[in-house]
């Protein structure tokens, strides 16, 4: 095969591509991407010059057509091939070539990993509000019957209020399980006496038995695990990367939650960020305040893996909903002659688990963060801050 020089477009995106500026104006790349460009090279013959998009996009048409970023410079012929991998739209196939697919991946959301919350009534959450409602129902008619019963046996007046008085009293110092002083009169008395009692018995070990549990197990609370619930979360700030086939689906949708994501961001609540700056995002503004990142799957296991490598914690939380699955693809210029024996070294390099396997080395610890539980066990003496602080906290939901 004779030998070709092509042009290559490029732009950083771990962990599919890393890029090493050098001194003198020049820069090399690495990763997945790096390793398929140089095998593709060796394999079919053909040098190549790496160039990067003066915008540092990926490629969306404007309002007139005109398309910006590596697919413009694809389009123009200003490169013959560009690396990305490149989202599969019908849109963007219409200028651009796309090769055999290199894989399949979805679109999540990043936010920051919440941290125990305290709530001072949460000592009320061990009985569900009708547990309550029915102790508080019994406590009332055991109070009523024995005073009833009471009066029913001769009181004068004067003495009406303090015989009922000590009634209540007396069945509140059972539900506080002290002791009885005495035991009222006849059996129908007693026998009321002895079911409320029993009541009490079996409600108070069962809240004391959750109650404890609730001294040692702090909740971590999730807020967001789906785009329903971040629309509808106004504090937080939605971060985008700039130019890709999610931000130009949004901005034609003209109903349903992609339209309600393009009415988030003409109300201010988006920021839009080139490719290398998504990182820098991620570790300071999504990390420490309400920001929610919404980019692809392997990009958010890229971040949380260098997190947990650099600080040993898992300080992120990925939603549970995907959305927006696209097939990525390297692109070429129309007509390029050397696309059918690219695609089929390409899906050669797939069907061999090559790709996957170039991916898993970047992410040395993907799977140390992507299970973090959402609830903690501690052990440690009680205290007043404790107490007030987190033991008396929430019911926890004891998945992980």
């Amino acid at each position: 095969m004779i030998s070709a020089a092509l042009r290559v477009a490029v732009e950083e995106w771990p962990p599919h591509v890393r890029i090493r500026d050098h001194n003198n104006g020049s820069f090399t790349i690495h990763g997945p991407m790096a390793k398929l460009l140089t095998a593709l090279a060796h394999y079919l013959n053909f040098n190549y010059t790496l160039v990067r998009p003066p915008d540092g996009a990926w490629g969306a048409p404007d309002s007139k057509g005109n398309w910006n970023g590596m697919i413009g410079m694809v389009k123009r012929n200003e490169a013959d091939l560009a690396l990305g991998p490149f989202g599969l739209t019908e849109t963007r196939a219409k200028v651009v070539e796309f090769s055999q697919p290199l894989m399949i991946d979805y679109y999540r959301i990043l936010v920051k990993r919440g941290r125990a919350e305290a709530n001072p009534w949460g000592f009320l959450f061990p009985l569900r509000p009708g547990v309550w409602l029915g102790l508080c129902l019994t406590f009332l008619a055991s109070c009523v019957g024995l005073s009833l019963a009471a009066l029913s046996r001769g009181a004068s007046s004067s003495d009406k209020a303090a015989v009922v008085l000590a009634s209540f009293w007396d069945q509140f110092a059972v539900f506080m399980q002290q002791t009885l002083m005495q035991l009222p009169e006849g059996w129908a008395s007693r026998t009321m006496v002895g079911l409320w009692l029993m009541v009490v018995l079996v409600i108070m070990r069962s809240y004391s038995g959750a109650l404890t549990s609730l001294l040692a197990v702090r909740n971590i609370p999730v807020k967001i695990n789906s785009l329903r619930n971040l629309i509808d979360a106004k504090e937080y700030k939605l971060v985008f990367e700039t130019s890709t086939a999610l931000t130009a689906y949004m901005s034609e949708a003209e109903s349903g939650i992609y339209a309600e994501m393009e009415q988030a961001n003409r109300e201010g609540r988006s920021e839009f960020k080139r490719p290398f700056e998504l990182f820098v995002a991620a570790y300071t503004v999504v990390r420490t305040q309400e920001y929610a990142l919404l980019v692809e799957e392997t990009t958010i296991q890229k971040i949380m893996s260098d997190d947990f490598s650099e600080t040993g914690r898992c300080d992120y939380y990925m939603a549970r909903e995907t959305y927006f699955p696209l097939i990525f693809c390297m692109i070429g210029r129309q007509g390029l002659r050397l696309m059918p024996y690219i695609n089929h070294k390409i899906q050669s390099v797939v069907e061999h688990d090559l790709y996957s396997n170039w991916l898993g080395e970047e992410l040395t610890n993907m799977t140390a963060c992507l299970r973090a539980p959402t609830s903690i066990t501690v052990n440690e003496p009680y205290n007043m801050k404790g107490l007030w602080e987190y033991g008396w906290g929430p019911a926890c939901k004891f998945d992980s």
